[in-house]
């Protein structure tokens, strides 16, 4: 079972520079990373690690850690910075004093957390930004950006992750494949989408079972979604919006946003206009099939 709900980062000012880059991250991969020159922007005061699995992330953490950096610049996306937030918490504890500051440098195939900090341009760059403001100030900037805790019960075993997007489902599975079969990019992703949907109306290939149903019941807060499967369920502690949809809705109460729907992506086809371009519009379904508002807990059982 996943038990959702918010707690926040809070950074505390130590010392130094350190740059974790994660060379499996999607704009990293096959060793496009080594072209940013990162040793060379940083020098000899700072600390630069090179990952390759998320066991490594946890070890170049622990470094961090141990050698008291006040910033940590994360060359990796979303699920990078989320490993690296998990650590920390897991290790000091929610609300912690020792954890540094996180600093996004866009070098994942997602990046929606710098998206939302309104952090762009190109790595290298946003380093040379990040060491200038790291050896000219004795007070960094930063804000505050509240984190999803997500428990999972699994044989006995409990595991809790923090982070700032969690889905299951259809979404979950595409981005695994994604990211296992594809060098990444939007033409590559393009190209998946189409092969899984092939593969779904087809029942005929391996892609075959990527955007089906899975098992799964479903409570957010105290509604319970009456279907025993789901297509897709996302959690996000800030708004994202894909294309003109409004994804994550303002309706309800709660500490992040929440979709969660049991209706097929095959049936969703059908009604892709009212999706992707009424915005503003409430979702073409019924909150029993289709449910996109502010959520406390997630409760999912599969």
């Amino acid at each position: 079972a996943d038990d959702v709900g918010a707690r926040s980062i809070l950074p505390f000012t130590l010392l130094g520079i350190a740059v974790l880059t994660n060379v499996e991250a999607g704009k990293n991969r096959f060793g496009r990373y080594k072209s940013y020159g990162i040793p060379d922007i940083v020098g000899p005061d700072g600390v630069v690690m090179e990952t390759e699995t998320m066991e490594e992330i946890d070890g170049a953490i622990e470094r961090v850690l141990s050698s008291g950096e006040r910033l940590l610049c994360v060359n990796g996306g979303d699920g990078t910075m989320q490993r690296a937030v998990t650590h920390m918490i897991n290790k000091y504890g929610e609300d912690s004093p020792d954890i540094p500051i996180l600093f996004p440098l866009r070098g994942g195939t997602m990046n929606l957390l710098a998206d939302h900090l309104k952090i762009k341009g190109k790595t290298p760059e946003l380093l040379r930004a990040a060491m200038e403001a790291e050896r000219g100030a004795p007070d960094l900037p930063w804000v505050e950006v509240p984190t999803i805790k997500v428990t999972r019960e699994l044989g006995g075993r409990v595991e809790t992750e923090y982070g700032f997007l969690f889905g299951n489902g259809a979404l979950y599975r595409f981005h695994r494949v994604y990211y296992r079969e594809t060098g990444g990019g939007p033409i590559a992703a393009a190209k998946l989408f189409a092969k899984c949907v092939f593969g779904g109306a087809t029942r005929r290939t391996r892609y075959k079972d990527v955007f089906g149903l899975t098992p799964a019941r479903v409570t957010v807060d105290d509604f319970e979604i009456p279907a025993g499967e789901i297509t897709i369920v996302l959690a996000v502690t800030f708004q994202v919006v894909v294309i003109s949809f409004d994804a994550f809705r303002e309706e309800g109460e709660g500490d992040f946003y929440v979709i969660a729907t049991s209706v097929p992506i095959f049936r969703m086809v059908r009604r892709l206009h009212k999706l992707l371009w009424a915005r503003g519009d409430k979702p073409p379904y019924p909150k029993e099939e289709f449910l996109n508002q502010r959520a406390s807990r997630v409760r999912m059982e599969c």
